[in-house]
């Protein structure tokens, strides 16, 4: 190897055993074969030992390795069901959270009509009880749910004006539907919450006292503010923090908040690789991984900077 100073065995052997274990659940509900995930392991470190000239950082060679395993997985996955016909191929057979994967490049498939494909019949069934029961955990009651559940399932297949591509063409294989439809439903309960917020701040629209407390759907409780004034800042909740600040963040700000400490439906590498995080940050897909990284977390600290600022104030 061209390389300067002598390989540390023991950090290779973890980080070998970290990429293999990332190569072969890319996602949660892809498995790779040992074997698959074995060759693919070999084939990024060969790449990355030749790659670079001067020995890289430890944080920068395990970044660009997890990152490798992360992508080539799912690519590999994806041309393996396409050549075999097989949308289930290499799908975690443990994996109970819905019945069968749908076929994505049907779902991909794109006519004068736009998304057609009978393929989008099987998909409300799969994403339906994901939808609802974040909602319904945010709040939302049930035909509130119902419609902002049915704009997001819609939006999937809304070709966006900056690029002319929906969502659903940004995932590589169909388990990636979930996180992603997750993600799009809390933009859009975050967005329902201002609405309402604004909506009850403008003269003649607060709701009846009977909507508040009859509605089978979305009753709102009442609780006595001062019943416990010494309640720490550590034990509001989620939904407490939102109300008292809710112009304090943008949507965006508010995305992240939830999606890292609230729901924690992403990680901080699954972020790293999201279009829309990357480009409401400024950042380009081809940035290094510890940038992506940086930006989000500065993001972060500012957002909960604002936070503590509006709730001590």
């Amino acid at each position: 190897m061209n390389r300067s100073g002598e390989p540390e065995p023991e950090f290779f052997e973890k980080l070998w055993r970290a990429t293999y274990r990332r190569a072969r659940r890319p996602v949660e509900g892809v498995l790779l074969s040992p074997e698959a995930a074995g060759l693919l392991t070999t084939e990024i470190f060969e790449n990355l030992l030749d790659r670079y000239k001067l020995r890289p950082t430890d944080a920068e060679f395990s970044a660009e390795a997890l990152e490798s395993a992360h992508d080539h997985s799912r690519y590999n996955v994806a041309t393996e069901r396409t050549d075999r016909a097989d949308p289930q191929f290499y799908h975690d057979p443990e994996d109970e959270r819905y019945g069968n994967n749908l076929d994505l490049d049907r779902l991909k498939k794109k006519g004068e009509d736009g998304f057609a494909d009978r393929e989008w019949n099987g998909l409300d069934p799969i994403l339906r009880p994901f939808g609802f029961r974040l909602l319904l955990r945010k709040g939302l009651g049930n035909h509130d749910a119902e419609d902002v559940y049915l704009e997001t399932f819609a939006e999937l297949a809304r070709e966006r004006a900056k690029d002319g591509t929906a969502p659903i063409e940004s995932i590589v294989v169909f388990e990636e539907v979930i996180p992603l439809f997750s993600k799009m439903v809390q933009f859009r309960a975050i967005d329902w919450r201002r609405k309402q917020s604004a909506l009850k701040n403008q003269p003649n629209t607060q709701s009846s006292f009977e909507d508040l407390t009859e509605r089978e759907d979305g009753a709102m409780q009442f609780e006595d503010e001062g019943a416990d004034p010494d309640r720490g800042l550590n034990q509001l909740s989620f939904d407490e923090i939102y109300r008292q600040c809710g112009e304090a963040l943008d949507d965006f700000q508010w995305h992240l908040v939830f999606t890292i400490y609230v729901s924690q439906s992403s990680t901080m590498g699954e972020l790293c690789d999201d279009p829309e995080t990357l480009e409401k940050l400024g950042l380009e897909p081809g940035h290094s991984i510890s940038k992506k990284r940086r930006f989000i977390n500065e993001a972060l600290a500012e957002a909960l900077g604002k936070l503590q600022k509006c709730l001590l104030s």
